[in-house]
């Protein structure tokens, strides 16, 4: 694996026998170029320097949002709405609950690090998500009339959803951090694909009719992804 140096920011290549053109790809402050198994890196490297003003631009668009501590005062989002972090010793039993604007994350001991902290409230995400994410599938299937073999609540590490060929649908937990109406735009694109396995103008016609304004919950998503982590 080799990088490519572009006015002070590191470019990955990422070679792959599959591709047949050249993707550029940034997340999280990190910058990626898929290209062709045998192109010869000079040509990588004039592509990346055609780019340079697009991927400084990108990279001041959406800078690097920085990982939780899961110190109290840190700021969670959940369902659009965002949570202060109060991290406070429990009396009796580990317990997490929203009261008002606070995120109570309630422990036993003194002491618990970051990783077992984080490991808790993601669980918790993990369950909210299942049981929110499902019934509202299930809720906009019967609106629509889209209804998917099953519905599954996962980790995706860069989608939001997807339909599987099966017509199961499957979708990120994370999801659970998002506003309710962007919650629904994903549900909605993802039992389109039930009828339209593709992104043609009839797909995006079909959103449109269930979603009449889902290119702003799409660009929401775009500008806002990334926010949407613990």
């Amino acid at each position: 694996m080799k990088s490519i140096h572009c006015n002070g920011v590191e470019v990955e290549v990422i070679r792959s026998k599959r591709r047949k053109t050249l993707s550029l790809a940034i997340r999280n402050g990190e910058v990626k170029l898929r290209i062709p198994a045998r192109l010869p890196l000079h040509h990588a490297e004039s592509f990346v320097n055609e780019k340079s003003h697009w991927i400084q631009q990108k990279l001041l668009d959406h800078p690097p949002v920085a990982p939780k501590q899961f110190e109290s005062g840190e700021d969670l989002l959940y369902l659009g709405q965002t949570y202060r972090l109060a991290v406070v010793a429990a009396q009796s039993r580990n317990q997490i609950r929203l009261e008002q604007d606070v995120f109570h994350l309630e422990h036993r001991g003194i002491q618990s690090s970051e990783k077992a902290l984080k490991r808790r409230v993601e669980s918790w995400y993990k369950q909210q998500a299942t049981s929110w994410l499902t019934t509202r599938c299930e809720e906009l299937a019967d609106q629509t009339g889209l209804k998917p073999s099953a519905v599954e609540v996962k980790t995706y590490r860069a989608r939001w959803g997807s339909c599987t060929a099966s017509g199961k649908v499957q979708l990120n937990w994370k999801l659970i951090m998002a506003p309710p109406e962007i919650i629904d735009y994903v549900i909605i694109h993802e039992l389109c694909h039930l009828r339209q396995h593709n992104h043609s103008p009839a797909f995006w016609q079909l959103v449109k009719q269930f979603d009449p304004a889902f290119t702003q919950h799409r660009s929401w998503l775009k500008s806002n992804g990334l926010q949407l982590q613990l």
